[in-house]
């Protein structure tokens, strides 16, 4: 069982907030004919992530819209003495749990319309196969929203709650915080029988506090008589 852990945000579903900067020496006019753009920053998110959006060629000193889809409307402000857009933007909702979605957001000033996609990811990981002889087990980890360019660890919680080792299994890509690894030993090192925790974050040193962070629980049983060592979910 894999159990995500964040933050909670109060913010609501999609909420844009401007934010004009006005350069000294006064305000200018936007450039004639310039074709309106958008861009945010960064192109994925985990629900309710906030990121930035900017915009430009838009007429100055004008009320913009931010649509979802085209359809769905976000929030609005206002375009500075340049036709220029800086806003907070809080992405929806996602309840995809294997994999991104592309969305396209959109912002108009009335004659002026602007559009731009990006990525809405889970905060997930798992491993495969996920049962077989612990003291032979070779697993591909697979992990998605964990962040950019991170490096990423496994830390082993013993059965008694205690800390038995820490795991770097690789580094995330550049997008979506996504890992696929090779058959990597589940257990490298010497286990005892009982209830698992493996915490996966992006931080060296384990803290129960860490955020985000993912669980997954494994059990590694005894054997039977006629069976020899297994463990499971």
């Amino acid at each position: 069982m894999m159990v995500p852990v964040t933050h909670r945000r109060t913010a609501k579903l999609a909420v844009l907030a401007v934010s004009a900067t006005l350069l000294a020496g006064g305000l200018q006019p936007g450039a004639a004919g310039a074709k309106a753009k958008i861009e945010l920053d960064p192109g994925c998110y985990l629900s309710n992530d906030e990121g930035t959006l900017t915009g430009s060629g838009f007429k100055p000193n004008t009320t913009w819209t931010a649509k979802l889809s085209g359809t769905q409307e976000l929030g609005n402000g206002r375009t500075d003495g340049r036709g220029r857009i800086r806003a907070l933007f809080t992405a929806p909702d996602y309840n995809g749990t294997s994999g991104t979605r592309k969305l396209t957001l959109s912002v108009t000033d009335g004659p002026n319309v602007a559009s731009t996609s990006f990525l809405m990811s889970p905060l997930t990981a798992s491993f495969s196969p996920s049962s077989g002889d612990p003291a032979r087990l070779r697993v591909r980890w697979r992990v998605l929203g964990i962040g950019p360019n991170r490096g990423v660890y496994v830390h082993y919680i013993r059965p008694n709650g205690k800390l038995r080792k820490t795991l770097r299994i690789g580094t995330s890509d550049d997008l979506c915080g996504a890992l696929k690894t090779g058959p990597i030993a589940l257990f490298p090192f010497r286990y005892e029988f009982g209830k698992w925790t493996f915490q996966v974050d992006t931080t060296r040193r384990w803290s129960a506090r860490t955020t985000p962070r993912l669980l997954i629980r494994f059990e590694v049983k005894r054997p039977s008589r006629r069976r020899g060592r297994r463990g499971g979910r």
